[in-house]
């Protein structure tokens, strides 16, 4: 099966020709925190562009910040009095933590240090600088000569929609007033480069330079110039956008009959989300995931991996329960797979897969680095005794890691400790935490446990060393040699070390322990 990006790589190529250059573009107004749902227009881009480049051809993805759009409203997370500063442009309202010089900046710097974690190579360019450089002046210019084309084609739409059409005097541009720097009325043209405008917040009025940069195209005149502008070959957007009559419709019509340019490629995808977290994600509501919150518990890779191997138009649940293990493990298999130390089912998946992966990976590795398991770590990190060289040192006696281990490799399962902590302390539901009881617990126990769990202990004092498997054999021969039904046996066990009924995997869990420490606790000595 091709996998979607492929399929998209080979669908930009034919109906756009040989090109020297594609341009992929992403773009959002940095009102708000860039989450993860934001991401995936950016990663969609991205990977498209990854395909594009497997097929040897050049690519180039634009990121760009609508930085000079106005400042619409104020959110729950911003001080109040931050109203005075509606309109203006969100590169010019200060920022309301002092960290930043601007409201716009706090918010753009964040996504582009995440992004670089990812290895992604992209053009971060911004609206604000464009328009007051005059980089768009010209077609500023355009747009005003062919206001009447440009209403006609809005217009049409907002009939379909049963809307009624633009007010007569409506105008494809606004204006910043060059003095308070908040939108000013539109008051006239002059056919050139000065445009008339009024002020209403601070009676300032008079001409300002088209090339001066006051003058701003609105948003379904200023995507499609950009189109054109730029000469995109490639942009992903969400189902609001794409729907029948919206901004991508609209867009359309606008950049071939007033720019000049055929209309991107497009592709439609679905939201992001959290499993359990209800209602959708909004950065000015403040009730969002941020890729730096996905960092805390999942590798780099996985987090491609989770955006590469989704088709777009389905949904993306990130589950930050239990499911994160199952999502390392799979993770882990596919990689095994890549680099052929395990087979897929049959060979359309395995291909289907190692492809996936390849495109989870801005450079894949040389070898594959090491995996420390991350459901065994979730036990591991929660062993008082073990430091991060305790818990490699019983990763490599357990057989899950090599004896040798290059740099990369200990920076890898350093980097999963750090990740099964945290997620330990932040997601991890409370059967899977435990704490191992500093003395043995009072409680009731019959005599056959006792004798069991002292055999064990003679068993461990007998074998200096021992596998998992080993010791496993070991505790469920002598449960069925006293005739201990293997669910009350375990649960003994638990008890007597981390007072709980359940707990993890207990072979691994008893070898990772210190063994004369087992064996007290076995004879209930300490």
């Amino acid at each position: 099966m091709v996998h979607w990006a492929d399929y998209m790589a080979e669908k930009i190529i034919r109906e756009r020709g040989d090109r020297d250059e594609y341009v992929v573009e992403s773009g959002i107004t940095p009102s708000g925190y860039v989450h993860i749902g934001n991401f995936r227009e950016f990663f969609t881009a991205y990977i498209v562009g990854h395909a594009l480049r497997d097929r040897g051809k050049k690519v180039r993805h634009i990121h760009m910040w609508d930085d000079y759009d106005r400042f619409r409203k104020v959110p729950k997370n911003v001080p109040a009095e931050w109203k005075e500063h509606l309109t203006r442009p969100v590169r010019e309202v200060p920022d309301p933590w002092g960290c930043h010089n601007s409201y716009a900046e706090h918010f753009m710097e964040l996504f582009e240090s995440e992004v670089e974690k990812l290895g992604i190579e992209v053009d971060f360019l911004h609206a604000y600088e464009l328009y007051k450089s005059g980089e768009y002046a010209e077609e500023i210019k355009l747009a005003l000569a062919k206001r009447e084309e440009i209403k006609a084609i809005l217009d049409k739409y907002r009939e379909r929609a049963k809307q009624p059409p633009l007010e007569e005097d409506w105008q494809p541009v606004m204006v910043y007033c060059p003095k308070c720097r908040k939108e000013a009325e539109f008051v006239s043209w002059d056919g050139e480069w000065k445009v008339s405008y009024k002020c209403p917040h601070c009676g300032n009025e008079g001409e300002t330079d088209i090339r001066d940069g006051n003058v701003k195209l609105r948003w379904r005149v200023d995507w499609p110039m950009r189109w054109a502008h730029f000469k995109v070959d490639f942009e992903p957007a969400g189902k609001d956008h794409l729907a029948a009559g919206g901004s991508y419709d609209t867009g359309r019509e606008i950049v071939e009959k007033i720019f000049g340019w055929p209309s991107p490629i497009d592709l439609m995808y679905e939201f992001v989300g959290i499993k359990g977290q209800k209602g959708k994600m909004s950065g000015s509501k403040g009730n969002v995931i941020l890729l730096s919150d996905l960092y805390e518990v999942l590798e780099p890779g996985i987090i491609r991996f989770i955006y590469a191997k989704a088709r777009p138009n389905k949904e993306i649940k990130i589950d930050l329960g239990l499911g994160l293990l199952n999502l390392y493990d799979e993770f882990d298999k596919v990689e095994r797979i890549y680099f052929g130390i395990e087979r897929a089912k049959n060979p359309e998946e395995e291909e289907e897969l190692k492809r996936t992966y390849e495109l989870s990976m801005p450079k894949v590795p040389e070898r594959l680095t090491a995996q420390a398991p991350f459901r065994f770590l979730v036990t591991l990190v929660q062993m008082p005794h073990l430091d991060e060289s305790g818990i490699i040192r019983v990763l490599q006696e357990q057989g899950h890691l090599p004896e040798k281990l290059g740099e990369d490799d200990v920076e890898r399962i350093r980097l999963r400790i750090r990740l099964a902590k945290n997620w330990v302390e932040k997601y991890a539901p409370e059967n899977v935490k435990f704490s191992i009881l500093e003395k043995p617990p009072e409680i009731e126990l019959r005599p056959e446990i006792r004798e069991a769990m002292v055999e064990v202990a003679g068993w461990l004092e007998a074998h200096e060393g021992f596998t998992v498997e080993e010791l496993n054999n070991a505790l469920f021969d002598i449960a069925k040699k006293h005739e201990i039904p293997s669910k009350e046996w375990f649960k003994a066990l638990y008890n007597v070390f981390i007072g709980k009924d359940r707990g993890p995997r207990l072979a691994s869990f008893l070898a990772s322990l210190d063994r004369d420490f087992v064996v007290r606790r076995l004879r209930l000595e300490g």
